[in-house]
């Protein structure tokens, strides 16, 4: 009979404790549809190939986003990954509606950091509709990174 008691308190406590647990929600994966806008939406190397470029392809990738694209890739112990994330954030309200900005970590995405061939972060990947992407390595301050964005990825050339 104790024991009855004894697994019957236990199942109890159980379901009180996961009962009081706040539910954590799942998070949508974002895609163009999703992404929030004016925001640096955190991306996966599947969603990259679905929504930016299918590396895997043996064509030549082209770039499958209406908009210009920037994808920067970071990892969470890297210093000047840090600082450059709040610089991000501000340039995609500033873009917003023109450019998207999407995040990748290297270290949780490492099949994709190889074929891209990334070996110093951060890195930023500049995906123009038109042309080649080209890349930005290191933390840049943001008056360098308007400059290249609008010129790079808006066709807007620098004013003299």
């Amino acid at each position: 009979m104790k024991k009855q008691i004894l697994i019957a308190m236990f199942a109890v406590c159980m379901a009180l404790t996961a009962c009081a647990q706040p539910k954590q929600e799942s998070q949508p994966t974002p895609n163009q549809e999703q992404q929030t806008a004016g925001k640096v939406n955190v991306m996966t190397q599947a969603q990259f190939k679905e929504q930016i470029y299918d590396l895997d392809s043996k064509e030549a990738p082209t770039l499958k986003s209406e908009l210009p694209v920037v994808v920067d890739f970071n990892a969470t112990w890297c210093g000047p990954c840090r600082r450059l994330s709040p610089i991000l954030e501000e340039l995609a309200k500033k873009y917003e509606g023109k450019i998207l900005f999407y995040s990748i970590d290297v270290d949780q995405n490492k099949e994709l950091a190889q074929k891209l061939q990334i070996q110093s972060i951060p890195m930023l990947l500049m995906c123009p509709t038109k042309g080649n992407p080209q890349t930005i390595v290191g933390l840049v301050p943001q008056e360098d990174l308007v400059k290249a964005f609008d010129q790079v990825l808006l066709g807007i050339e620098p004013q003299q």
